[in-house]
């Protein structure tokens, strides 16, 4: 019974083995899968690497960018040296890189221009200067615009000095107002400083000069002096209340010739009549070395008058220690027209005397409103 069953029970057993075994995996697909796997690993990292370098080229060449800008110029040579580090094909680190060398030159060469200011070589500097920015004309940027405003500036700064070096050598008025011409188109503090002390030479050489012809009568001169300063400094007040002077003397000396034609007055029996109204009276003055070692004459005087009176003028003398004579001048007061109790006040430099003097006043003449 046991020997009929087992042949049945035996291929029961083998079937079941058949349809349970599982079908066997191929091996041979574990190789370029890895490798596909390992490939897609290794681009992703190289990308992020890339990306990465890249990042850092940009950001290390920003860097750069903006030291050059604040003018530091071998450091911004560094990063940009770093940036190509990082991206050996940078073309614009390789481009300001290459520049940063000419910056470095053209800062040197700025640099000896102060030495060359220094030492008085003022033609020297501006020619560096020229040959400085012609090195750049072929250039553009940023960068490049910083360096030719320092060159700018290097050129205005020897204007500047090479104006003031002049100022020592006491220049005519005329050379002033060529010089005063070109600092005025330099906009800097020092140039500021500079005009205003130019300005005032001006007003200072045109007053005595325009003083001078009209104590001489020269009152067409006169005027065309105080007009001509008055273009370079038109609101002084000095030199408007001289044209106001000038231009009432002018009037009251043609009056007065007239006067004598009809009349056949005498002018020093008019002139001794005025001096006994005693109008004015002395509050101060006194002649000192100014700053530049020259003397300068000032005073303040006083109406007394009951009427308003005009064309005040001091006429005084200079002497030395000595009690010798130097000279002898005529200045007129400003404000032009005095009214009672008001004061009027005058200044005149003789930039020919440089030692203390004694001052004495000779003579003090002005006219009545209505003369």
């Amino acid at each position: 019974m046991c020997i009929l069953r087992h042949p049945s029970t035996r291929r029961y057993k083998n079937r079941f083995d058949e349809e349970k075994e599982p079908q066997g995996f191929n091996k041979w697909w574990l190789v370029p899968i890895s490798t596909l796997i390992f490939t897609l690993i290794l681009a992703i990292a190289i990308h992020f690497y890339l990306e990465y370098q890249q990042d850092q080229a940009k950001a290390t060449y920003q860097d750069g960018v903006e030291l050059a800008l604040e003018g530091q110029f071998n450091n911004a040579k560094d990063h940009f040296e770093q940036s190509l580090d990082f991206k050996s094909n940078y073309k614009a680190a390789q481009q300001n890189l290459e520049f940063m060398d000419i910056a470095i030159n053209i800062q040197k060469s700025l640099n000896e221009i102060d030495k060359l200011i220094k030492a008085e070589s003022y033609q020297q500097a501006m020619n560096l200067t020229n040959d400085i920015e012609s090195r750049l004309k072929n250039y553009d940027g940023e960068v490049v615009n910083l360096l030719l405003s320092n060159i700018v500036d290097k050129r205005n700064e020897i204007k500047i000095e090479q104006v003031r070096s002049s100022l020592d050598e006491d220049n005519g008025i005329d050379d002033l107002k060529i010089q005063l011409w070109q600092i005025e188109s330099i906009d800097s503090e020092d140039a500021d400083k500079l005009e205003n002390q130019m300005k005032e030479r001006i007003v200072n050489h045109s007053f005595n000069r325009a003083n001078k012809e009209l104590n001489e009568n020269q009152f067409s001169s006169a005027l065309a002096i105080v007009k001509d300063a008055l273009r370079y400094v038109p609101d002084n007040e000095k030199l408007k209340s001289l044209k106001t002077t000038i231009e009432k003397q002018q009037v009251a000396f043609e009056t007065e010739q007239n006067k004598r034609i009809e009349q056949a007055l005498n002018q020093y029996e008019i002139e001794q009549e005025n001096n006994e109204n005693d109008a004015v009276e002395i509050k101060t003055i006194e002649a000192k070395l100014n700053d530049e070692g020259k003397i300068t004459v000032s005073g303040e005087l006083k109406s007394v008058a009951t009427v308003p009176i005009y064309s005040l003028s001091v006429k005084y003398s200079l002497q030395n220690k000595d009690g010798k004579q130097i000279l002898e001048n005529e200045t007129f007061l400003y404000p032009e027209t005095l009214y009672p109790e008001e004061t009027a006040n005058f200044e005149y430099t003789h930039y020919d005397v440089e030692e203390e003097v004694d001052i004495t006043v000779e003579k003090i003449s002005w006219f009545l409103e209505g003369q």
